[in-house]
């Protein structure tokens, strides 16, 4: 009977053990992650819009925090209007000018090699780095691949 009794309390403690175990882990985790979110080192980045119109903004050295998204910074300096997929959100509108079934705005980034490349994620999935330049280019759709922007 003893030996069945220190059994139960031997695997009493060692669930206990791992379950305490996880649980700092996980808050661990949680509090160093929200850490570095919160003391990151402010960024700059270049906006630009052009409404397909010949009309062409520029925000040039936005300020953002590091780890900020393409579309959190968007929002900063521009009325977006998105909807939120879960796994991407599309952006419907900027400035009150909305995408239809033949135009939409696309999102462009500036490479020093290569030029203009399209946007490989969704806005809300990207994470701006210091100093890049995205492009906002309200365009024509309706064919593919989508004109770069001039």
């Amino acid at each position: 009977m003893k030996r069945r009794t220190f059994t139960f309390v031997a695997l009493a403690l060692l669930v206990w053990a791992f379950s305490a175990t996880s649980v700092a882990a996980y808050y661990y985790y949680s509090y160093s992650d929200l850490y570095l979110k919160t003391r990151s080192p402010v960024i700059r980045a270049n906006l630009g819009f052009n409404y397909g119109n010949g009309t062409v903004q520029w925000f040039n050295q936005t300020e953002a925090r590091s780890g900020d998204t393409l579309l959190e910074v968007t929002k900063q300096v521009a009325r977006a209007n998105y909807t939120d997929f879960g796994y991407g959100s599309l952006v419907n509108s900027i400035n009150d000018m909305n995408n239809t079934s033949s135009e939409a705005w696309i999102w462009w980034i500036w490479n020093q090699q290569f030029g203009w490349s399209q946007g490989p994620v969704a806005s809300d999935k990207y994470v701006l780095g210091n100093n890049e330049t995205v492009y906002w280019y309200y365009q024509d759709i309706s064919t593919w691949p989508y004109s770069t922007p001039p």
